[in-house]
């Protein structure tokens, strides 16, 4: 009983690290659809005062507090999508940065 449990902690674990790290078709539509105009397609666009994602380094918690409640000139997005959309806005947002190697 005990190995199942353990097996099953692990595979939850994956599963929740995976849903939250890759991006996906459905975050790169939304981002399109709602971002883009400011961010560029490639987060570098910086229009109105928009940051360079690229160049971002906040936290998952921090950047989706931000799409939630917006910033400066940006809207809040909490009345928009939901909770899972914005979380597959994150996750494509964090798939431009660059390695600082």
């Amino acid at each position: 009983m005990q190995p199942i449990r353990i097996t099953l902690s692990f595979v939850l674990c994956l599963l929740l690290t995976a849903a939250f790290s890759a991006p996906s078709e459905e975050g790169r539509a939304l981002y399109d659809h709602h971002c883009a105009r400011c961010h560029g397609t490639d987060g570098t666009r910086g229009l109105f005062g928009a940051k360079d994602l690229q160049k971002s380094r906040l936290s998952d918690s921090a950047i989706l507090l931000q799409i939630t409640n917006g910033r400066r000139i940006m809207p809040a997005f909490k009345k928009r999508i939901g909770p899972d959309q914005m979380t597959a806005i994150a996750n494509y947002i964090k798939s431009f940065r660059k390695s600082s190697v």
